[in-house]
């Protein structure tokens, strides 16, 4: 072998000793520097589930101030800068968060120091669909949703996706943690069994119902909940209006649609004034009862640390009631 051919030789060595380095520093283990990883979310489920996950071993932070509507969220300058100084950033995706292409396409955020987690991408993904007596939206926003070719991005109000959502975070997550593998395999199913629980307890109410139609005197954001329960909604607005105020019409439809099927409940989600709600329920009789929709919480329920399984909880005796 000659002197240049031997040069090569080593030189094609070392590459491929440093591609190996670089692969092994990539996926190396933080805890073994006495760092906990650090991750970063959009939206209150994936933050919940990313912390059951991890417990005690990463950090992570919500990016959403508790009480904050999902849809008209804009990230700071602060928190871009959270975003970078991340291991792992984790989104929706989709129209609601059509801020974060925006951010990833500004090449600001350093892919090889940040994994980037993008849920939708593990469940079966439905197209947005109008809710019957919704309000109908502004022109411009349909538009946007067209140019979308839009997805429903409210994913984790089906607890099947749910379960989805919290093995593909937690598989994703080892990828960059391995040294914590075990703790985060048990931790992932344990939650698994708990959303399980409350998945068989919705299934058990909805085998008993009355009625299939739930009537919301405000925004209608669980189709995938709808879905898989083989439910029907009526509603004010679809699931990502930014509007506030119904229209004389629209209030007249579901107070109507109240009095023919003789429903006994009308809903309004988490964060809402439910003053759609209480005009309808105060015309028909119904009793007017808030359900969780998981966009975002309240700062009194971030402080308590209810979880997805609490509040899912909390929504099966609104269903109950809304399906008698």
């Amino acid at each position: 072998m000659n002197k240049s051919v031997k040069m090569i030789a080593i030189a094609t060595i070392i590459v491929i000793a440093l591609i190996i380095i670089v692969g092994v520093i990539k996926k190396s283990n933080f805890n073994s520097k006495n760092e906990k990883i650090k991750i970063v979310t959009t939206t209150f489920s994936t933050y919940d589930f990313a912390k059951q996950i991890v417990g005690e071993n990463a950090e992570v932070t919500l990016l959403l101030n508790p009480g904050t509507d999902t849809h008209s969220y804009d990230p700071s300058t602060s928190d871009i800068i959270k975003i970078q100084k991340a291991d792992v950033f984790i989104y929706i995706g989709g129209e609601m968060e059509k801020w974060v292409n925006k951010v990833l396409d500004s090449n600001v955020i350093d892919e090889n120091k940040t994994l980037l987690i993008k849920v939708s991408d593990c469940v079966e993904r439905i197209e947005e669909k109008d809710v019957d007596g919704a309000e109908p939206e502004e022109e411009h926003e349909e538009e946007q949703h067209h140019e979308e070719g839009a997805f429903d991005e409210h994913i984790w109000t089906s607890p099947k996706n749910a379960i989805k959502m919290v093995e593909y975070i937690s598989n994703q997550i080892i990828n960059i943690d391995e040294t914590n593998k075990e703790i985060y395999n048990k931790n992932s199913l344990e939650y698994i069994e708990k959303i399980q629980e409350v998945q068989s307890k919705i299934k058990e109410i909805v085998d008993n119902k009355k009625r299939d139609r739930l009537v919301f005197g405000d925004k209608m954001p669980m189709q995938y909940f709808l879905e898989e329960y083989g439910l029907t909604a009526s509603a004010a607005f679809n699931g990502c209006s930014t509007e506030t105020e119904p229209s004389a019409k629209t209030v007249t439809y579901l107070i109507n649609k109240v009095k023919e099927e003789n429903i006994p409940v009308v809903l309004y989600i988490e964060l809402s004034t439910g003053k759609t709600a209480k005009s309808i329920a105060q015309e028909t009789g119904a009793k007017i009862m808030q359900i969780q929709t998981l966009h975002n919480v309240s700062k009194e329920d971030f402080e308590n640390n209810e979880t997805y399984v609490s509040l899912m909880t909390r929504n099966l005796e609104v269903l109950k009631q809304a399906l008698q």
